[in-house]
């Protein structure tokens, strides 16, 4: 098993993880393979690493503005 289909729900604009009612929990950011919602029943082989690339790239630039105040 590669990885699982459901896991953190997140923003996809900043990654950020969002609780039960879609509210952002502050400062907590996810990305990889915990995050849930992104395929359903199948995926294509190889895109778990690019969906961690892409999310990681989205979630660390959103965490550093964040870390320096400047969400």
């Amino acid at each position: 098993m590669t990885f699982s289909f459901g896991g953190l729900k997140i923003n996809h604009e900043n990654g950020k993880v969002l609780d039960p009612a879609d509210q952002a929990i502050p400062g907590l950011y996810a990305a990889g393979e915990l995050v849930g919602g992104l395929f359903y029943n199948n995926y294509p082989g190889g895109t778990g690493l690019m969906a961690g690339s892409v999310f990681g790239k989205i979630a660390g630039t959103a965490a550093g503005k964040d870390a320096v105040g400047n969400a």
